[in-house]
C-alpha cells in the first residue's frame, strides 16, 4: 500500500464525505487528495440540510409543545432555544465547510505532505484512538438521548415532533467528526514544529564547526522557512476554514452547558448524585470535545513559541548565523495567537475563562427571570 494513502487522517476524510460534510478524498490513481464531487455526497448534504431546516420549522411552529411542568416558562423557552440554536448552527456549519472546500483541500494536502516528509518514521496513535473515542461517545450520546428524551420525555407527543428532536444528537455526530479532524490536523502540525525544533537544536550545536558553517546556514534557513509556513498555514488557512466553526461551537457550548446545569438544578429526580453526574457528562460531550480542541490549539501556540526561545539562547558567533537568528527574533518579537476563532478570540486556555463567564451570565439571567415568574404567580393568587 502506498505510504501516502495510509495517512492517519484518511479515515476522517472518508467518514466526513459519507456524512456529506465535505468531498475531499484520496485518489489512489493520481496518488493525491482531490475533491471527489460525487452525487451521493451532495445528496446526503442537501438531505441533511433540508431535514435540519424542517426540524427548526417544526420546533418554531409548535414552540409551546412538550414544555416540562417541572420547569418555569423561562426554563422551557431557554431549553427550546438551545435545541433550535443547535440545529441552526449545524446548518451554517455544513454550508460553511461545503463552500470552503478549495482552501480545505489545500490544508489537507499540505498537512499530509508534512506528515510524509518529516514524520514518516513517527507512528501517530492519537488519530486512531480519537476516532474510536468519537464513535464510542456518539453511541453513548445517542443511547442517552433515546432513553431520556424519546422514551421518557416525549412518550406522549406526536411522532413528528419526536423525529425533529433527533437533529440534536445528529449535531454532535457531525460536529464531533469535524472537530476530530481539526484536532488531528493540529496535532500533526505540533509534531512537525517539534521535529523542526530538534533540527534547529542540532544545527546550533554544530555552529562552532567552521567547515560546516555554510551548510548549517542553509539548513537553518530551511528550518526557519518551515516554521513560518506552518504558522502561516495555521493563521490563514486553518483559521479561515475551522475558526468560524470553532466560534460557533463555543457559542453553542455556552448555551448547552447553561441549559444542562439549569435543568439539573430545577428538575428533581430519584437518581443518585453519581448517576446525575454521569448523565451530565454525557450531555456535555460536545462541549468537552470543543474544550479538548482548544487545549490542542493552545499546545500548538506553545510549541511554536519554543522556536524563538531556542534561538534567543544561542550564543553569538560573529557569523551569518547571528544575522539570520536576529532577523527571525525581530519578526517574532510580538507573539500573536496562532489559531483563532475566526479572529474573534484566540483558541487557548483563556477561552475557558470566557466560556465560564458566559455560562455565569446566562445562569444569572435565568435565575432572575425564574424568580420574577414565581413572584408574579404568587402575586396573582392574591
Amino acid at each position: 500500500m502506498d505510504d501516502f494513502q495510509s495517512g492517519e487522517l484518511c479515515a476522517y476524510y472518508r467518514l466526513c464525505r459519507y456524512l456529506g460534510i465535505f468531498c475531499i478524498d484520496y485518489n489512489p490513481t493520481k496518488k493525491r487528495f482531490l475533491l471527489r464531487r460525487s452525487l451521493v455526497c451532495y445528496a446526503v448534504h442537501f438531505a441533511l440540510q433540508a431535514y435540519l431546516v424542517g426540524c427548526m420549522a417544526v420546533m418554531v411552529i409548535f414552540w409551546g409543545n412538550s414544555f416540562k411542568r417541572e420547569l418555569t416558562q423561562t426554563g422551557n423557552h431557554f431549553d427550546r432555544l438551545v435545541m433550535v440554536t443547535a440545529l441552526g448552527i449545524l446548518v451554517i456549519q455544513n454550508a460553511w465547510l461545503i463552500w470552503l472546500q478549495a482552501p480545505h483541500l489545500r490544508i489537507v494536502r499540505q498537512i499530509e505532505f508534512y506528515r510524509r516528509k518529516h514524520l514518516a518514521d513517527v507512528r501517530l496513535l492519537l488519530p486512531k484512538r480519537l476516532l474510536w473515542l468519537i464513535i464510542f461517545t456518539n453511541l453513548v450520546y445517542m443511547a442517552n438521548f433515546l432513553k431520556s428524551c424519546v422514551f421518557e420525555w416525549l412518550t406522549d407527543h406526536s411522532r413528528l415532533f419526536v423525529v425533529t428532536t433527533l437533529g440534536f444528537p445528529l449535531r454532535y455526530l457531525v460536529t464531533s467528526f469535524t472537530m476530530g479532524t481539526y484536532f488531528c490536523m493540529v496535532h500533526i502540525l505540533r509534531l512537525v514544529l517539534s521535529w523542526n525544533q530538534s533540527q534547529i537544536t542540532a544545527i546550533i550545536e554544530q555552529s562552532g564547526d567552521i567547515k560546516k558553517s555554510s551548510a548549517n546556514l542553509l539548513r537553518l534557513r530551511a528550518c526557519l522557512e518551515l516554521h513560518d509556513r506552518v504558522v502561516l498555514l495555521c493563521n490563514d488557512e486553518i483559521s479561515l476554514v475551522y475558526g468560524f466553526i470553532a466560534w460557533l461551537s463555543w457559542l453553542f457550548a455556552s448555551l448547552d452547558v447553561t441549559g444542562v446545569i439549569y435543568l439539573t438544578m430545577v428538575i428533581q429526580t430519584k437518581k443518585s448524585l453519581c448517576l446525575n453526574l454521569v448523565a451530565d457528562i454525557v450531555w456535555l460531550s460536545p462541549t468537552l470535545m470543543t474544550c479538548a480542541a482548544s487545549f490542542m490549539s493552545n499546545s500548538v501556540g506553545i510549541q511554536a513559541n519554543k522556536t524563538a526561545k531556542i534561538l534567543a539562547k544561542v550564543p553569538r558567533t560573529g557569523t551569518g548565523l547571528d544575522r539570520m537568528i536576529e532577523k527571525f527574533l525581530l519578526k517574532n518579537l510580538r507573539q500573536q495567537p496562532i489559531l483563532t476563532a475566526y479572529g474573534f478570540f484566540a483558541l487557548d486556555k483563556s477561552t475557558l475563562f470566557k466560556l465560564f463567564t458566559a455560562i455565569f451570565t446566562y445562569m444569572v439571567i435565568l435565575v432572575q427571570f425564574k424568580e420574577m415568574e414565581i413572584t408574579t404567580k404568587t402575586t396573582n393568587k392574591f
